[in-house]
């Protein structure tokens, strides 16, 4: 079963109208793992008036879980959208490709190395997409991902425990 959690911040999922809050999605989750069944969970990046803090912990919230599989999304701006409206006027920037880049890495870094990262960048309709026209070259993303994690020397899992951060242990977080 996959399923749409996006982020674990009710404020941002009120924003965009997800329609439950954090806990629904993780009774839901709960209950779908006790009956044995699979789940794979996608997460957006990028969603309005979102942090970077909020979406590592989003990625941290659904460590705890561990779930079997996880989606990683880039917000699109796609043509004829609420979204669109908000882009055009100027009340609504989309992540750079710097900044996605390093907040993927920070996600990766605390998801549980067993949970299969099934996507970590999604295709907009090319004909649609207004913003980020950097998400277009996939190749690019994944290839700059792989470097800076190289460069870095990090790993996903590097940073999980099944209880959270340890005391005294920080969450990097390059602003």
């Amino acid at each position: 079963v996959e399923l749409g959690l996006q982020s674990s911040n009710d404020e941002t999922a009120a924003r965009i109208h997800r329609g439950y809050k954090y806990e629904v999605f993780r009774e839901k989750f709960l209950r779908l793992r006790e009956n044995n069944i699979r789940v794979c969970v996608h997460i957006i990046d990028g969603l309005p008036g979102e942090t970077e803090a909020e979406m590592i912990k989003t990625a941290e919230d659904l460590a705890q879980l561990r779930p079997d599989g996880v989606k990683i999304h880039l917000l699109h701006v796609i043509r004829g959208t609420q979204l669109a409206g908000l882009y055009e006027s100027g009340a609504y920037t989309p992540m750079t490709f710097e900044d996605y880049v390093r907040v993927v890495i920070r996600q990766l870094e605390v998801l549980p190395p067993e949970t299969v990262i099934e996507r970590i960048t999604g295709d907009g309709d090319k004909t649609k997409l207004l913003a980020p026209l950097w998400s277009r070259d996939k190749i690019r993303v994944l290839g700059t991902i792989d470097r800076e994690m190289a460069a870095e020397n990090t790993w996903q899992g590097r940073l999980y425990s099944p209880n959270g951060l340890q005391k005294g242990q920080k969450m990097r977080i390059i602003e």
